[in-house]
């Protein structure tokens, strides 16, 4: 379900409250994937942030893709492609949701974690596992969104 336009009428300060609500949304669904992951798959890798990285980079390709799609071009599906009656949805919902749901600075801390105690294959791991996976999450999210 798609922002309706009418957010580009309402100025800055609502779109501030927007991102403020996109933002509370994001970390309370990161906070419970991150939790319900270590449950799940009892590990000393942070699959945590792992799975919220992943499925954020998943969902950031599909947004780009869909909103994208809209503008009838058929090329990489970045920012600057959003065709303006859609913009201010890509801001609420990758810079305010995604922004707040995936973690870069808490999946450094937990690499840092794991180097700082000598589990340097764990660590590697967990680089290995967010790259190169969510650059290709990104795309596919991307590709599937161009064609819904």
């Amino acid at each position: 379900m798609m922002i309706t336009p009418f957010i580009l009428q309402t100025g800055f300060p609502i779109l501030l409250a927007w991102l403020a609500i996109a933002g509370a949304a994001g970390a309370c669904l990161r906070y419970g994937v991150d939790r319900l992951a270590h449950r799940l798959i009892p590990t000393s890798l942070p699959v945590g942030i792992l799975a919220v990285n992943l499925s954020g980079a998943l969902f950031i390709g599909l947004l780009a893709g869909i909103l994208t799609a809209h503008t009838g071009t058929t090329g990489n599906a970045w920012a600057g492609e959003v065709d303006p009656e859609y913009h201010t949805t890509w801001i609420i919902l990758s810079v305010g949701f995604a922004g707040s749901y995936t973690t870069f600075s808490g999946w450094m801390v937990q690499t840092a974690e794991l180097v700082e105690a000598g589990d340097l294959k764990d660590a590697l791991l967990n680089l290995l596992l967010s790259i190169v996976p969510g650059i290709l999450l990104t795309l596919a999210g991307i590709r599937i969104g161009l064609r819904l």
